[in-house]
């Protein structure tokens, strides 16, 4: 059995990458949405409130993407950070896969319960990055692992629906690492993940592994949290 740690600011280790010279840096993936073409970037938009929407969340095939219940969850979290009362209200959140044809016709009738006159349109992009490693922890502890990067934007695009016509875009960007050590026991440490470059702050109970993708949901999130604070600083509060 794999024990999974990830080592943040607060646990004394060191991590030596195997290899050439290897760094192990931010690279973050492009961003894609079938709006994004011509739409305004939000920071250089003005007179965009206030604003009604509904949120459509598109749920990407292909790449190393966060769990889908991740992705409902936090596409649910950019709604609830705008509710009535805001310059920006979101009225309600759907997530659909991303549109096989015409894509503004399928945000038409995404958001047609809503009775909305605009959609943010919200989809992911995601890499990720493997590497071996070699840990050194404590005075004489040492093991080989695996070190993974996981990198998300999320690109949001404001769409008017009665004409099709893009409002403004923003992109969100989010990173995770986790190290995976190579053999049974890693006491003392235990599973954690480190989003971005600061400290850990998951730490399931002993002996338990992480959820499948849940260095995904944690980038994910850092990602929304981005994409929520833009919003505000320009639209929103």
């Amino acid at each position: 059995m794999k024990r999974e740690v990830c080592l943040g600011l607060s646990v004394c280790a060191v991590t030596v990458v195997l290899g050439a010279c290897s760094v192990v840096s931010s690279t973050y993936p492009p961003p894609v949405n079938p709006f994004l073409s011509d739409a305004p970037a939000l920071a250089k938009t003005t007179a965009v409130q206030p604003l009604r929407a509904a949120l459509i969340w598109l749920e990407p095939q292909g790449i190393p993407a966060p769990p889908e219940a991740a992705q409902r969850a936090l596409a649910e979290k950019i709604k609830n950070a705008f509710p009535a009362g805001k310059p920006l209200q979101i009225v309600g959140v759907v997530t659909i896969p991303v549109p096989a044809g015409d894509p503004l016709a399928e945000i038409r009738k995404a958001s047609a319960p809503f009775n909305v006159r605009e959609a943010l349109v919200a989809m992911p992009n995601a890499s990720e990055v493997s590497t071996p490693v070699w840990l050194k922890y404590g005075q004489n502890g040492s093991g080989v692992g695996t070190r993974t990067d996981s990198y998300i934007s999320v690109t949001l695009v404001a769409v008017n629906l009665d004409t099709g016509a893009k409002r403004f875009s923003v992109v969100g960007n989010g990173e995770a690492g986790l190290l995976k050590m190579d053999y049974e026991d890693a006491r003392p440490f235990y599973p954690r993940i480190s989003p971005g470059r600061s400290s850990a702050f998951i730490y399931p109970r002993e002996g338990n592994p992480f959820p499948p993708g849940e260095v995904r949901a944690v980038a994910l999130e850092q990602a929304i949290n981005g994409l929520i604070y833009e919003l505000n600083q320009a639209i929103g509060s």
